[in-house]
Parts: C-alpha cells; structure tokens; sequence
C-alpha cells in the first residue's frame, strides 16, 4: 500500500513539474496572442499554417520514430546510442525530404518557388525540420532520465523564443514569414539548451557512442518504423489534412482563423496533455515491465486528463465566441464559433492523446495503424462534404467534430480494453 502510495505521488509530481513548466510557457503565449492577432492578418497566419504544417509533418516521421524506442531500454548504454541513432536518421532524412520537396516544387508546381514566401520558406526547411525532429528525441531521453525540471524549462524557452521573435519580426513587417521565424527560433532555443545539459550532465553515457551497436538496435527496434511510421503518417493526414482541404476549398481567412482556433484549443490542455503523456510512458512503461499491470496507469491517466479539459471544454461552450473576439479583436470573432464547434473533439482527443502509446509499450503498433487508417477518413469526409455539397465552412467544421468525437471515443474505449487484457497476470 504504501509503495503504490509512493508511486502515486511521484506520478503526481512528475506531472506537476511539467504542467508547472506548461502554464509559464502558456502565460507567455497568452500575453503574447492578444499583440500577435492584430499584428498578422488571418490570411497571415493560414499561410504559415500550410507551411509549416509540411515541415511538422516530415519532422515528425524524420528519425523514423526511433526516438520512441530511447525510453524502453534498462541500460542507460543503449537509450544514448538510440539518441545517436535517432539524430544520424533525422540529419539525413531532413536533407533528403528537402531535396526531394525542391525537385517536385520546379518540376510539378512551376512558379510557386517565384512566390518570395515560400522561396525564403524552402532554404530554412532542411534545418527546421532536423530542429523539430531532434527537440522530439532529446525529450524522449530526459524523460527517460525522468530529468523533468529539464523538460519544463524547455517548454519555457520554446514558447519565449518564439513568442518574442514573433512579435519583433511583426512589427517589422515580415508577414506570415515572421511566424515561421518565430517558429524556427523556438525549435532552436530549446535545441540548443537540450544539448548544453546533455552534454553537461551526461558525458559518460555520450563517451559510449557505438555505431555497430546502434545497428544492433535498429533491427531490435525495427517494428517502429516498420509499424509506427505509418500510423504517424496516417496521423499526420488526419492533422495536416484538414488544412490542406481547407486551402482547398475554403478562403486563406478561413484557415486562419481555423488555425487560430485550434491553437486556442490546444493551447491549455494539449501541452498540457503531452506532459501527462510524457510521464504516463514512462511510468506505464516501468510498471508493465514490473509486473505486467496497465490497466491502473490509463485509468488513472484517464481521470486525470479529463478533470484538467473539462473546464476549458465549458468554458469554450458557454462563452467562446464572445471571449475570443473580446481577448483577440472582432476580426478573430468567428475563430470562436470555430472553438466552440470544435471544443467536444478537441476535449476527447486530449485524452486520447495522453494514453495513445499504450499499443507501443505491448507492440501492439499495427492495430493501431488500421485504426488511424480510419480516422483518416473520417477527416477527409466531412471537409470535403463541407466544401463541395454545403459549401459552407461552419457546417464542415460541424460534421468534423461529430465524427472526430465517435473516433476519439472509440480509441479510448479500445485502449482501455487492451490495457485490461495485458493486465492479467503473466503466465
């Protein structure tokens, strides 16, 4: 009794270093957000949405998901050497992935590179994405080291360094590529600080650099990519999709304000939320190596999830329209409306996305492919109904949210049971 107390309470405390980091790193954002929607118009902020939807798309999948494997190793020797290996995959595989974007660009969309946005966007993507891919690794190694302070102040400087560059290159009148170098800035901050400490505190286990040893992991580690990749790739449709359709379809306004309303949803609880997460791996993972249980970590992830999101869920609900314009001016109005359509999903896939690597800590991976095969589709449909039979963006958002909810409700009652079946006792 008493060590389930003890592990409860490190549970809790992990979680509320993170959040303690989280809420820093969102007073900033909220303070800034107020200045940055009347310094960007929304066709500002729905051009770099589509931008940088594509760098966050390849960086996601750029160390081919090997930097989930950092955390489940006993031997601090092999979690460096998948550091390693993760950074040597996403150095390539940004490089390449650029290479690939620019010869595409001039052969099939002659013309766009003409646009000066995107032709001072392509030369900063290589190095955006290698950002973005190694923030992601070096955050699966401190949290293996349960270095937690160290993740909450990164949250701090991301959200500093890009906030306040932001801001500088507005008033400058740099346009939507202000926000992309805000963007940028932030990855490099909390890069950077990543590596000081990492090379500070962690000089031993960087001296055990071992690349056939790194090859030996790879083909342990294999079903990541083989099995994980794709599903990040599905869901990568699932999040990028829906602003490639909206550009489509709709007005740059439109996915602007969209964009805005997503972050406004995702702002207070999904940060939020990959803290919880970041914790729940590591500790699911060491419990289910323990003795097998999973089932205690997801509910108890479950509860705690959904006591934080409900608030923000009844907020956006009663008030959201009036509080959006009233915070971030009356040309932002209508990102309320949009808040407040998409508030019920955004609710449950913030639980969701706090227990979703439960399949990986059992390889339960391939399931889970088909699954966001699924949700794939429950995107595409309802904003391509919205755009070619209704034509109206308010009714596609609409029919988003519905499905999206039946989705993200599925998937937790679908974790639940597993976690409950690879709960029974070992045999």
């Amino acid at each position: 009794m008493l060590k389930f107390l003890g592990n409860r309470s490190d549970y809790f405390r992990n979680i509320s270093k993170l959040v303690a980091g989280t809420s820093v790193a969102q007073l900033i954002s909220f303070l800034a957000a107020p200045v940055i929607t009347r310094v960007y118009t929304p066709s500002d902020v729905g051009a770099f949405t589509f931008l940088i939807s594509i760098a966050g798309g390849i960086g996601l999948v750029a160390a081919l998901r090997y930097e989930m494997a950092i955390i489940l190793p006993a031997e601090n020797r092999d979690s460096v050497n998948l550091v390693f290996l993760s950074l040597i995959i996403a150095l390539f595989v940004s490089f390449l992935s650029t290479s690939v974007l620019f010869i595409i660009d001039r052969a099939f969309l002659p013309g766009i590179i003409r646009n000066p946005l995107y032709k001072q966007w392509i030369y900063l993507l290589p190095a955006l994405i290698f950002l973005m891919a190694a923030s992601s690794i070096f955050q699966q190694w401190f949290n293996h080291r349960k270095e937690y302070k160290a993740l909450a102040y990164s949250k701090i400087f991301t959200s500093a360094g890009n906030n306040l560059t932001t801001l500088l290159m507005g008033y400058a009148g740099f346009g939507a590529l202000g926000l992309w170098l805000g963007n940028f800035t932030g990855f490099l901050v909390v890069v950077v600080f990543f590596v000081l400490i990492f090379y500070s505190r962690y000089r031993k286990d960087i001296m055990q650099f071992n690349f056939p040893l790194q090859k030996e992991l790879a083909g342990k580690y294999k079903y990541l990519p083989l099995a994980n990749t794709p599903q990040v790739i599905v869901e990568m449709v699932q999040s990028y999709g829906i602003v490639y359709l909206l550009k489509i379809f709709f007005s740059a306004s439109v996915l602007g304000l969209y964009s805005l309303s997503l972050r406004l949803l995702q702002a207070p609880m999904w940060l939020v939320g990959i803290s919880i997460g970041q914790v729940f791996y590591k500790e699911a993972s060491e419990q289910y190596q323990r003795d097998g249980n999973l089932i205690k970590p997801v509910m108890k992830t479950i509860k705690t999830s959904a006591a934080i999101a409900l608030p923000v869920l009844i907020i956006l609900l009663t008030a959201g329209p009036w509080l959006i314009g009233f915070v971030f001016g009356r040309a932002w109005t209508e990102a309320g409306m949009y808040a407040r359509i998409l508030a019920p999903w955004m609710f449950l896939d913030f639980i969701r996305s706090t227990i979703h690597q439960t399949p990986l800590i059992i390889r339960k991976a391939k399931p889970m492919f088909y699954l966001s095969l699924i949700g794939a589709v429950l995107i595409i449909v309802p904003i391509v109904s919205g755009g070619l039979f209704f034509k109206d963006a308010i009714m596609a958002f609409i029919l988003l949210s519905a499905l999206q909810c039946f989705y993200s409700l599925g998937i937790i009652l679908w974790i639940i049971a597993l976690a409950r079946k690879h709960s029974l006792p070992r045999q």
